[in-house]
């Protein structure tokens, strides 16, 4: 019954051999943490199922009454509210993305255990629009086990390449989150590196409010240094949360839109903006803000 349920037979016996046989770890804190089998499985049949909820969540994100009326937003929004332990992001700069994937890298467990992997874009992948860079899932620990298992062209990497990854996906542009489920840093699985045309979890976002959270740092900007929107105005264009915008001859930062993704800083001319602490990092309890490098 299990096997016939799970897919196809070879499928299937390896999923059931990873979930009964091997030891999955997460991280939790400064430390690798086992996780039960039900955890595991859970998680495994989310992913298996995934491409087919993306593709759900695009068709009704692509019809205008859903997204540009007052009934389909609040539908929207009841909709994201209710999925509170499927996954969220937080939003992180490069920098912390890959204070993480070391940190991850250097941990010790019970055993030699798988820690990171990378593949393609599941939201690409599953609504086949492809933009580059297109290879920029980072799955770690027992979720990069169990996207290796389901056969979608993850590899193995380490550290050192993980770091190249995310440095691209910087330069493109692309926003870091890091994914988690059921609110717990134990469910933490993927780096998604993260658009506004394709990415569905942004477009969520972008509709509703909700999903992605605001990381442990935000931008401080320096009005003195800004040389204004006829000589830059980059950062209001790279910044998918439309936390800067024009007004008359400065540029405006809406500290209260900033969710910390450090792309205006990169950006800017002037080298008018820097990441700070943020005052109240909500998501302490799920990705402490030391292990992303934040005194």
């Amino acid at each position: 019954m299990i096997v016939e349920f799970l897919g196809t037979p070879d499928c299937s016996l390896d999923a059931l051999w990873c979930v009964f046989l091997v030891g999955h770890l997460a991280f939790a804190g400064d430390r690798l943490v086992p996780i039960n089998k039900l955890h595991y499985f859970l998680h495994w049949l989310y992913g298996k199922y995934e491409p087919q909820v993306l593709m759900i969540v695009d068709w009704i994100l692509r019809k205008k009454l859903m997204t540009e009326t007052v009934f389909g937003r609040a539908v929207l929004t009841g909709i994201a509210t209710a999925s509170h332990y499927l996954p969220h992001g937080i939003v992180v700069p490069t920098q912390s993305a890959i204070n993480l994937v070391r940190y991850i890298d250097s941990l010790k467990g019970e055993e030699d255990s798988l820690k990171l992997a990378v593949g393609p874009c599941v939201c690409q992948m599953s609504l086949n629009r492809w933009k580059e860079p297109s290879c920029k899932d980072i799955v770690v620990l027992y979720g990069a086990e169990i996207y290796l298992h389901l056969n979608r062209g993850y590899r193995i990497i380490d550290a050192e390449e993980a770091t190249a990854i995310l440095e691209q996906c910087r330069d493109a542009g692309l926003v870091h989150c890091l994914d988690f489920c059921m609110q717990s840093g134990r469910w933490h699985f993927v780096i998604c590196n993260c658009d506004k045309e394709i990415c569905v979890l942004v477009r969520t976002f972008l509709v509703t409010g909700k999903m992605i959270y605001a990381g442990p740092l935000i931008v401080k900007q320096d009005r003195n240094r800004c040389l204004g929107p006829d000589v830059c105005g980059a950062c209001v264009s790279i910044c998918i949360f439309k936390a800067n915008s024009i007004r008359g001859e400065s540029i405006h930062l809406d500290s209260t839109r900033c969710y910390g993704c450090g792309q205006c800083v990169r950006v800017c001319r002037g080298n008018a903006r820097e990441m700070i602490r943020r005052a109240r990092y909500e998501k302490e309890h799920v990705i402490p803000s030391r292990l992303l490098g934040v005194d």
